[in-house]
């Protein structure tokens, strides 16, 4: 009972400010936080290459690029944009896919046969 009127003492006690204008200041602090979360979600959720288990290892020839790989395994343009993100993540490189090298062996996560025809060109 005691801990319960300090708490409520405290929240009258500051600064004059109302206990709705208390609850407002927290609901929009809980909103902002979950805005930011809906906003950060890990992009491998929806990414179906992300959470595949068959790789191809490709290895880079001149002129080679992730979107060129990518466009090697779909024609889907959405598709492609996936597959580009999982190559980056598996193969740890940077953000934007460059710093590729002549020579460089990079596994690239395919779907299932059965769940989504690919077209590839090694």
């Amino acid at each position: 009972m005691f801990e319960e009127n300090v708490f409520w003492n405290n929240m009258l006690d500051n600064g004059g400010v109302s206990i709705m204008e208390c609850m407002k200041k927290r609901f929009f602090q809980l909103a902002v936080i979950l805005v930011a979360a809906v906003a950060f979600m890990p992009f491998h959720l929806t990414n179906d290459y992300l959470r595949s288990s068959d790789f191809d290892t490709v290895t880079i020839k001149q002129n080679d690029s992730v979107w060129s790989l990518a466009a090697r395994y779909t024609t889907n343009e959405k598709r492609a944009a996936e597959l580009r993100q999982a190559i980056i993540e598996v193969n740890g490189l940077a953000p934007d896919g460059s710093g590729l090298r002549l020579g460089q062996q990079l596994q690239v996560p395919v779907l299932g046969r059965s769940e989504s025809p690919q077209v590839a060109e090694k």
